[in-house]
Parts: structure tokens; sequence; C-alpha cells
């Protein structure tokens, strides 16, 4: 290598995009291959109708996969495809003009308002992803957990807030700094604290939390079309305060997972979080949450993936009052006969529409799960829920237990979070119907 020929650079490398296809095409497409740039475009095109493909579809001798950008020139503007010439060469994108609209559901794309929420206890990892909103160009309001607490009206103001991990309990959330202390304690710019005057965010009083009110708040935000995102530790805020059912937390026993990166499997592909992901990804996993999904009851508890939510995954599966049915997932198996005649089963049967849906999950061999880190006791890991999508009212909240964006080093799934982000308002799709007429999990996508 050091005999090859070398030019200094002098600008950071840049691979150019292109647009391609006549000038007369009907539609333009950039097909969603998990880059990260796919959000920005969406943002630097904003006063653009742009719709995404909810199946893989063939078109121009070439293979598009489900989450395709799909520009149509009917509805925008005569200067499209210039413009579009413009932000592809910016983000280094390929756009495909073609003579027709592919024969495939879509919706539209959104351009969302939103809130980065932070805590005045521990700013550090929110940081983290401020850094990756700043350096991909995608507007948010950075806001305390106050703000949750003093605006009855969140819809209004945002589309998605996102919570980054926090190393504290959902009671340390929501509680807050304490206000035992008898002085409004400021974090601003002052004669004693002059370096604050460059923090993103000031105030006169940090004590206090989200608090109560500020959940009814979340509530109604989720209830009334908004996305709320947790990571990490903060999973726990919305399944302890029920803003959620049908998920859980276990007590890990025997797990060691500090900061490791596993092999998790994309188990469905058509939601529009996946958009963009072949079967299989790394992830960053830090010790915490062990998620569990279960349908048909009040809670969340059960051992993932076996109907009668007992025993580990290499127990023998003998649901009780009701037959065994081998390959089918708790979402699909139903209240018992049992539970029928009593008449208890619409009482807690979750409704297919509104039950947990499991996008990410980590690997279900133990052998296969780790990629590089430490890891011990993993199969309490093996098959848990990497990333859960949970509808809410007419919004939804998504959990992640792994770390999509962590000091930079994550790139791989940072789009995970940016795709649920511009799809807010249509994480729905890619739900089979049910024979009741309910959407119901596609197979391999439920607990």
């Amino acid at each position: 290598i050091l005999d090859a020929v070398m030019v200094l650079l002098t600008q950071d490398p840049k691979v150019p995009g292109r647009v391609t296809g006549s000038p007369g095409a009907a539609v333009y497409a950039v097909a969603h291959t998990g880059e990260d740039a796919l959000a920005p475009l969406r943002f630097r095109l904003k006063e653009v109708k742009a719709l995404a493909a909810e199946a893989p579809f063939q078109a121009a001798g070439q293979s598009f996969p489900a989450g395709t950008f799909l520009f149509p020139a009917q509805g925008n503007s005569a200067d499209l495809r210039r413009r579009l010439e413009t932000v592809a060469n910016e983000l280094g994108l390929t756009v495909h003009g073609l003579d027709a609209m592919p024969a495939v559901p879509t919706h539209e794309v959104a351009v969302p308002r939103i809130a980065i929420l932070h805590t005045w206890t521990s700013t550090q990892n929110d940081g983290w992803y401020r850094y990756e909103f700043d350096r991909l160009r995608i507007p948010y309001d950075y806001i305390a957990v106050q703000t949750i607490r003093d605006t009855p009206e969140l819809r209004r103001r945002w589309d998605v807030i996102v919570l980054p991990p926090v190393g504290n309990s959902a009671q340390a959330l929501v509680n807050g700094v304490p206000r035992h202390h008898p002085e409004p304690i400021p974090w601003k710019r002052s004669d004693l604290t002059p370096n604050i005057g460059l923090s993103p965010a000031q105030t006169d009083d940090i004590r206090g939390g989200i608090e109560l009110q500020g959940m009814a708040n979340l509530q109604r935000f989720v209830e009334e079309g908004g996305l709320f995102v947790v990571v990490g530790g903060t999973a726990r805020l919305p399944i302890d305060y029920g803003l959620v059912t049908g998920v859980s937390i276990a007590e890990p026993q025997q797990l060691r997972a500090r900061g490791s990166v596993f092999q998790a499997s994309v188990v469905d592909r058509l939601s529009p979080i996946a958009y963009g992901y072949d079967e299989t990804l790394a992830v960053y996993f830090n010790q915490s949450p062990l998620l569990q999904v279960a349908f048909g009851g009040g809670g969340g508890g059960g051992t993932i993936g076996r109907p009668s939510g007992r025993g580990s995954l290499t127990d023998p599966d003998i649901p009780q009052g009701r037959p065994p049915q081998p390959g089918r997932f708790p979402s699909d198996a139903g209240p018992s006969e049992d539970e029928r005649r009593a008449g208890t089963a619409s009482l807690f049967e979750v409704p297919a529409s509104l039950r947990p849906r499991v996008v990410v999950r980590f690997a279900t061999d133990e052998r296969q799960l780790l990629v590089s880190g430490m890891l011990a006791g993993g199969g309490e890991l093996a098959g848990r829920p990497a990333v859960v999508d949970v509808p809410v009212g007419k919004g939804h909240v998504v959990i992640f237990a792994i770390h999509p964006m962590w000091r930079h080093q994550t790139q791989g799934s940072i789009c995970l979070l940016l795709n649920a982000a511009i799809h807010y308002n249509h994480l729905g799709a890619g739900r089979a119907a049910s024979p009741r007429g309910e959407a119901r999990p596609r197979r391999g996508t439920g607990g």
C-alpha cells in the first residue's frame, strides 16, 4: 500500500448523486437501503409530495424494496427533477426516473415536527441524539421534562417526541429534581455561572419532573396521533405508568451484557420502522430492558413466542384449557373456549389492531447472539424483542430496547428511529387483515 499513488485531500470525500431516466418521467424513485440520508431527503424537500411504497416492486429492470420514496411528477412543481438533482447530489443518492407509478400500496411521507426531550439530571446521552439530528440537519426542538408537564396541548406543537436513554427509574423521571429544596434552582447564565450561557436550554428552576400531569399530557398526545419514542432505560416510563399494554420488562437473573453488539433479526420487514433493512443487523444493547410481549390478557407477562406464556424457550409448551397450536404466536391463539363460555374473553382480549408489533428481535439462538463485547447468561436475551411498536389510540409508542443512536457509533441502526419519525402517522402499514377485519401482525411479528 505504501507504493500506491495517493493524493492529499483538501476536503471531505463525497459520493456524488444523480438522477437517471428521461426528463419526462412519471415518478422518481429513491430506493430505501437503510441509509440515514433518506430522512434528510424528506426534510430538504418538505414542500414536495412524497410517497412511500409499502411493498417491494420491480421497475426499469431493477428491484426496489419496501419503503422506497416515490416523487410523482403529477401534483408536484415543474422543476421537480431539478430539485431532486440538487438534493441527490448533496446527499449522495441515486434517483431513478420511472415511466409509470408502480402498482403497490403507498402512503404519504410526513415532515414531522420533532422534539428531543431532556431531563435536568443527565444530558450526556440526549446530547448524542442532538449530535445526529444536527449532523443530518433534521430540525427539532430541545425541550425539558417540565415542558411536558406544563403543555396540555402537546399535539398542537409536535408530532414526534423522543426521550433518549437516561439512567433513572420511571419514578425518578416523573418526580425529577426533588422539590424539597426551598429555593428555585436555576440553570442559566449568571455572574456565578457564566459558562452556561451557550446551553441550548435554560430555565429559572430545574425542580420537578414530568410529574403525573405530564404523563396525562403524554397520554393525550399519543392518543391524538403523536409518536412517543423511548430508548433503553426510559422504556420503563410508558410501561410502568400504564401508557401501553401488552409489554412488560423482565428482571435479568444471569444476564451480563454491558454495552455489547448483538445479532438481531428484522422479523417484520413491512413495518415502516424496518424500511431499508435486510433480515439481520447488528445492534448495540446495554443490559436492559428485557422486553416481553403478550396478548389477550391484562398484563404484559409471558415468555416470548410461547402460547402458554410459561417456561423457557426449551421447555415443553403445553397451554392449559386450549389445544396446542404449533408455530403460532400468542397474538394468533386468541382466548380459550372456557374464557369464551365464561364471557371474560372480551374483557381482556386486546384487539389485534392495538396489539404490540415486534419489529426487531434479538437472535433466538444464544450461540448466534454475540458480535462484539461481553456476554454471559445470553439465554435470557435470546429471542427478546429489540424494537416494539405499540398502538395507543390514534398514535404509537415505539420502544427501543437497543440504542439506535449511541455515541455516533451505531450508524447502522440510526435509520430505525428516523423511519419511525417520518412514518409516524402510518406505522400501521403492512399489517395483514384478520378474518374479522382487524389488523393483525403478519406471521413472525407477534409476541
